[in-house]
């Protein structure tokens, strides 16, 4: 039976799963439970909070893409979350210089960074999607950091296509990514209860034991992670579909 993989991730970010499966000649479908929309700032507003820090922490590559939609220019000093959105950084902010942890893809990774320790970054701006974890703030501010927090879109829900899932689960091997619990949750609220069954016997690739320990939850208990983010999933996904 030949493979198909649900990409469960915003439109903006499904983009690259999409062409690797496509290049290796495996089918792949939008799953998404949840798009993007940005809140309502405007570029002077932002600009100017960020030229007031002396550290901008990107929480995702959806902050990223939100600030380069707001025509916004980063400021000397960037930490994104992860080595993939390191890679997103640069690739809408060519020019600006950034940084993010070798040994992790979480608020606790860059935590350990070793620049918080400089007393003359001192002023943090947190960007991120309305609702985030509040951990980083908290551990900043217990350093004597000033931290602000620029919420910069919002997450809206999407129904997917149930009847698409019945005939691919027919028809495919079925496999899913899927980077957030929240999808994870929104995933298995939408899901009609003749299939609850099938999606949770699914195979899994994510890029963190949190978002795993949701899946396990919900009842889904063959789960992949990709511990050093998006490229290590690429990389199971390669080599699960290639085996089987």
């Amino acid at each position: 039976m030949e493979h198909c993989v649900l990409v469960v991730r915003p439109q903006a970010q499904a983009a690259s799963l999409l062409n690797f499966c496509q290049q290796h000649g495996w089918r792949a479908e939008m799953f998404s439970t949840l798009d993007v929309s940005l809140l309502p700032h405007t570029r002077e507003d932002v600009q100017q909070r960020l030229n007031a820090t002396d550290v901008a922490f990107w929480v995702s590559a959806n902050a990223i893409i939100s600030a380069y939609q707001l025509r916004v220019n980063p400021p000397l000093h960037n930490v994104c979350v992860g080595q993939g959105t390191l890679s997103c950084f640069y690739q809408y902010f060519p020019q600006a210089t950034a940084n993010a942890p070798q040994d992790g893809i979480d608020s606790e990774a860059v935590l350990r960074m070793p620049l918080w320790q400089d007393s003359g970054l001192r002023h943090v701006t947190i960007l991120n999607g309305e609702g985030g974890r509040n951990w980083l703030t908290n551990q900043l501010l217990g350093m004597g950091k000033s931290v602000q927090t620029i919420s910069l879109y919002q997450r809206v829900e999407k129904t997917v296509d149930w009847e698409q899932f019945r005939q691919l689960s027919r028809e495919y091997n079925v496999v899913v990514c899927v980077y957030s619990r929240e999808a994870v949750d929104l995933l298995f609220q939408q899901v009609p209860a003749d299939l609850r069954a099938k999606l949770q016997s699914l195979l899994y690739f994510t890029i963190h034991q949190r978002i795993a320990d949701e899946l396990n939850a919900m009842g889904a208990g063959r789960v992949l992670i990709g511990k050093q983010g998006h490229n290590s999933v690429l990389k199971l996904l390669r080599e699960y579909l290639i085996s089987t």
